[in-house]
C-alpha cells in the first residue's frame, strides 16, 4: 500500500492550518484563528502538496474550539479514479489484516459490500451525486485493484496498517 492511503488523522499545512485525511483523501481544513488571510488557491494547492488531489473548499464554519472555523474539501471529479484507487488499497489492507489472505472468488459479499460503501464515499468526496456518474463503469477496476494489492501484501508478508471507517 502506498503511504498516502495509509496517511489518516490531521496534518500540519504550512500555512498554519489543519487538513484532516482519510487514507490520504482530504475531507475537511481547519483553521484555529479563523479564516486564513491567504487565497483560497493557495489554501488548495499546500493540500495538493501534501496529497497529489487537487480540491475545493466550501464555507467556512464555526469550528468546535473558540474562533476555528472549518471548511468541507472537495476533491476534483476528474481525480474519482484515483480516489476509488486509494479507498480500494486501503479495503485491502483491511481484508488482508481481517483474513490473512487474498481476496479470491468466493468473496462475493466483500467485494459487494466493500465497493457499495466506497463507492458512496468516493462520490462524497469528490462532491458528486449518484446521477452524475455511471457505478458499474468504476466497479472492474477498483476490484481489480483491490485484488491485486492483497495478493500484493500475501506476497511480500507485508502487515498492513489498517484505520477503521469513522464515517
Amino acid at each position: 500500500m502506498t503511504k498516502l492511503t495509509a496517511n489518516d488523522g490531521w496534518e500540519r499545512l504550512p500555512c498554519g492550518c489543519d487538513v484532516e485525511l482519510r487514507h490520504g483523501i482530504p475531507v475537511r481544513l481547519s483553521c484555529a484563528n479563523g479564516i486564513p488571510d491567504i487565497p483560497t488557491t493557495d489554501l488548495s494547492a499546500e493540500v495538493s502538496a501534501l496529497t497529489g488531489l487537487h480540491v475545493s473548499l466550501e464555507e467556512w464554519l464555526p469550528g468546535e474550539a473558540a474562533g476555528e472555523v472549518q471548511a468541507r474539501t472537495r476533491v476534483r471529479r476528474e481525480q474519482l479514479t484515483e480516489v476509488l484507487n486509494r479507498l480500494a488499497l486501503s479495503a485491502a489492507a483491511l481484508f488482508f489484516d481481517r483474513y490473512h489472505k487474498p481476496v479470491d472468488r468466493d468473496d462475493v459479499d466483500w467485494d459487494t459490500l466493500e465497493f457499495a460503501n466506497d463507492f458512496r464515499r468516493a462520490l462524497d468526496y469528490c462532491g458528486l451525486d449518484w446521477k452524475d456518474v455511471e457505478q458499474d463503469t468504476w466497479k472492474a477496476h477498483y476490484l481489480e485493484t483491490m485484488h491485486a494489492e492483497t495478493y500484493r501484501l500475501a506476497a511480500s508478508g507485508e502487515s498492513p496498517r489498517v484505520v477503521p471507517e469513522t464515517d
